[in-house]
């Protein structure tokens, strides 16, 4: 690394007036020699000073003296260093000896340059006693001469320190590189003396998404399905979603409609499945959802409820990073670089001035992991450091918390009736916070009715080993107390991965949902503990292995259960892949079983699979497979399947089956048969969506997630892609809904503008859409057609328009300069006649001609007009 100061030059040039302006003084003594002998004794300097690698701006004046540089604490002060007042006591006493040993010498004038001897000098020329003792600084800015600097006993070493001047050298733990000649000084502090900045490296800074304004829209989303067996039976099944979104939030209405019939008996069923309203602030990560809610527990189940929900959450802001991020603080005296190494993968390198420097690791790692910090200083000098890291899972940044209520009433029956709810209120909360970076904790409760239930649970990173999960739940329900308790610790270690967990689970342990039913609740005493343990292992070669062991043991039926698993599949070559699976209980021999099978992977999408399945019954299957991917939309996918099943006990029995599935830019429709001897079956179905928003409906793939109605100012027929996959071209008014955007985040739009007529022009060809969950937005790429022409500019005499000449409209604007040979491309044509006045340079005068410009004779096209006579107009 090499520092290029700009004002170095000057500052010679600054130093060299200096010491002109001081020998020209000087030549005027009446004792030159003298004032010879001085100038190698004191000199006042100003090198040019870099601290610790970087150039110090300014002049900064230092005190020569026989080679030896002298300084003020104030100097070093201006220039960034603060010196500990027991280094400048230090410097101070080491003066102070030097000064005595000088003293204690001879007063004997040494010096070749100085001939007159001292006894001779004229009563005017000795100094005072006051000036014996003064300082070389304290003579109003005159120096003393060799003389008095003799008959003082050599004061300028020993009386330097009383005055302020301590001389570099002696301050103790300051590195400093003099070179006279270049008069340049290099001074190295410890960083402790300096206030430098820290240097942050690798922390990206968060910047909230600006997410787009949801506008009013409608929408459909339907699942339409049709069954038939071979004895007659048809079955119809309709799944819908209704939502209303607007600028304060969206309304959600999903129903289900079916109906089977057979031998002459049908049966329909028409139920509303759930309602509710929901409102989100993505800024302050509030979200509220009022109607059918769901209320969670440690467990992980959820109960029912219609209510209301207030909950905090970082999903409306995907900008932030929330997990724990490990960080390394290191520091370098001199500038250098750094690099950063994560299992050995250079993942970024920055050049960093002296002092200290926090490196941010990135969060791409996952389990276990080694990072390498690489200083290296402008010398060369090289320090690394390791550091093992674990990132877990589930885990929140220190001081970051999420949390939820709710509080409703029960739903009963759900998908058989449409408003069903028990009679009592009930409320639950969660919260979740970042105690630190290695532990997250959670606390949760619920109750009502006369129930009752307390939680906690934690995740923790126990340095490099891994991560270890806790939890544990209380419940009271009918004055019966119950609990249940887990713990699971997992690591990943290069290759190997690794996973044990025990929990302990009351009988008497209820959820919330057992008010409903409250009857039906007789626990019996006892418990389940059940312990699991895993092993992993991958290769490149040889694939990937996989075990597992698994301990239940159930009290209240004295029955435990032992089962293992082993696992192992493996890619040879490009094309080939095999597996085989393997589990075994141990406590009874039937219930063991063997699965195996390889697959071939084969150009075009197409593929082909054959597996055999073998269990302690001795019951045996085997399947062959022959299949296609879709391409993408407009692309179909297929598969035909043949199966063999039987055991010792019965005949072997074959099964063909296959299905045909197209999804399309308006839907997605699909088809299925399965046949069996003396039975076939089979079913279609269509899945998609109908969207109205900006005045026109569209008919849509499912529309799950948020979307966007695209405009391409009026223009049919223009593919617009969703993160560089083609999801459609616009319509006869120039839009396409674009279904499954990602709430929240940046979803890059993109339009193919290679197959655009050529008087389009556009702004740009991307747009990042940011919209808010399950809503639309409306996105607009500025096009604008352009009505120009090419054309060839000549005078009556057949001679052409001079290059250069401007051509202004009627209003004097100017709209095209004349290239060579009186070319000229005029935009911003209106329709029918155009008059336009050319400037001619050089005094040439001024020329006038007209356009005739029709619209629908040139429509997609920038024609060539051919020539035109510009007439001369009189001066």
């Amino acid at each position: 690394m090499q520092y290029v100061n700009t004002a170095f030059p000057l500052k010679q040039i600054v130093s060299g007036i200096f010491l002109f302006l001081y020998t020209f003084q000087a030549s005027a003594e009446t004792f030159a020699p003298e004032t010879a002998a001085y100038a190698q004794e004191w000199l006042p300097v100003y090198p040019q000073v870099s601290v610790n690698g970087s150039t110090a701006e300014g002049l900064f004046k230092f005190m020569s003296h026989h080679g030896r540089l002298f300084v003020k604490a104030d100097t070093l002060a201006s220039l960034g260093i603060h010196t500990p007042d027991s280094h400048i006591r230090q410097a101070k006493q080491a003066e102070g000896q030097i000064g005595t040993e000088s003293s204690a010498a001879p007063a004997t004038d040494t010096n070749p340059i100085t001939t007159k001897p001292e006894t001779e000098l004229a009563a005017s020329e000795r100094p005072s006693e006051k000036d014996l003792s003064a300082n070389p600084t304290e003579l109003d800015g005159q120096s003393p001469t060799h003389n008095q600097a003799h008959r003082a006993g050599n004061p300028t070493t020993a009386d330097t320190a009383s005055s302020g001047w301590l001389e570099l050298e002696t301050i103790p733990e300051l590195h400093v590189q003099y070179d006279a000649a270049a008069q340049t000084l290099a001074l190295t502090a410890p960083l402790d003396w300096l206030n430098l900045p820290v240097t942050h490296i690798g922390k990206e800074t968060e910047q909230a998404y600006r997410i787009a304004r949801p506008g009013f829209a409608g929408v459909l989303n339907y699942d339409y399905n049709i069954t038939r067996n071979s004895n007659g039976g048809t079955g119809h099944g309709l799944l819908t979603e209704a939502r209303l979104t607007t600028p304060a939030g969206y309304l959600s209405h999903n129903h289900l409609w079916s109906r089977h019939q057979e031998n002459e008996r049908s049966t329909n069923k028409n139920v509303r499945l759930d309602t509710y309203w929901r409102s989100t602030w993505p800024e302050q990560g509030l979200v509220l959802t009022a109607g059918d809610i769901f209320a969670g527990q440690l467990s992980g189940s959820s109960s029912r409820l219609g209510g209301i929900k207030l909950e905090r959450t970082y999903r409306t802001q995907p900008w932030r990073n929330t997990a724990p991020l490990r960080s390394y603080l290191g520091e370098t005296t001199l500038p250098g670089t750094v690099d950063l190494y994560l299992n050995g993968v250079k993942q970024y390198s920055q050049d960093v001035a002296a002092g200290r420097y926090e490196i941010t690791l990135p969060p791409s790692i996952s389990g276990s992991g080694t990072a390498q910090v690489v200083a290296t200083d402008v010398l060369g000098r090289q320090v690394t450091v390791d550091l093992p890291l674990y990132r877990g899972t589930g885990m929140l940044a220190k001081g970051l918390n999420e949390w939820s209520l709710e509080a409703g009433y029960l739903r009963r029956g759900y998908g058989i009736s449409d408003f069903d709810y028990h009679k009592t209120l009930v409320g639950s909360g969660a919260i979740r916070y970042g105690i630190s970076h290695f532990l997250t904790g959670q606390l949760h409760a619920q109750g009502g009715g006369g129930y009752r239930q307390f939680g906690a649970a934690a995740n923790s990173v126990i340095g490099s080993l891994g991560q270890l999960n806790f939890s544990h739940a209380q419940s009271r329900f009918k004055q019966h107390k119950g609990a249940q308790s887990s713990i699971f610790f997992s690591t990943q270690k290069g290759a190997w991965s690794f996973g044990a967990g025990w929990s302990l689970y009351s009988n008497k342990f209820s959820e919330l949902s057992r008010i409903l039913d409250e009857k039906a609740f007789q626990p019996e005493p006892g418990h389940i503990r059940t312990a699991s343990a895993s092993l992993g292992w991958s290769s490149r070669k040889l694939g990937s292995f996989a075990l597992s062991y698994l301990h239940n043991k159930r009290s209240a039926e004295k029955q435990t259960d032992k089962i293992g698993t082993f696992n192992w599949n493996a890619n040879i070559g490009k094309r080939l892949g095999v597996y085989l699976n393997a589990a075994h209980h141990f406590n009874n021999s039937e219930q063991r079983s063997l699965y195996g099978g390889i697959s071939l992977s084969l150009d075009k999408g197409y593929s082909a699979h054959a597996g055999s399945q073998r269990d302690g019954s001795g019951n045996r299957s085997h399947r062959l497979s022959l299949s296609k991917s879709s391409a993408g939309l407009g692309s179909p996918s297929w598969n035909i399947g043949w199966q063999q099943q039987g055991s010792s006990h019965t005949k072997r029995q074959g099964h063909l089956n296959g299905y045909l599935n197209h999804d399309t830019q308006y839907g997605d429709f699909r088809g299925s048969v399965y046949h069996t001897r003396g039975m076939t079956n089979w079913n279609t179905g269509v899945r998609g969506g109908i969207v109205l928003m900006r005045g026109d409906v569209f008919a849509t793939r499912t529309v799950n997630d948020s979307f966007a109605v695209v405009g391409a100012g009026g223009i049919a027929g223009v593919p617009v892609m969703l993160f560089n996959n083609t999801v459609g071209k616009t319509n006869r008014k120039g839009l396409l809904l674009v279904p499954n955007l990602s709430a929240y985040q940046k979803n890059s739009l993109d339009i193919d503008i290679t197959d655009l007529p050529q008087n389009v022009q556009v702004e740009h060809s991307r747009v990042q859409a940011v919209p808010t969950e399950r809503s639309g937005v409306a996105v607009d790429f500025k096009i604008n057609i352009m009505r120009a022409a090419a054309l060839t500019l000549k005078h009556s005499d057949g001679l052409f328009v001079k290059d250069g000449s401007v051509i202004r409209s009627e209003d004097g604007t100017p709209v095209a300069v004349v290239g060579f040979d009186g070319r000229a491309f005029v935009e911003q044509l209106a329709e029918g006649r155009n008059r336009f006045t050319v400037q001619q340079p050089e005094n040439g005068g001024e020329c006038r001609f007209e356009v005739d410009y029709q619209t629908e004779q040139h429509k997609d096209s920038l024609p060539d007009l051919g020539e035109m006579i510009c007439t001369q107009t009189q001066q």
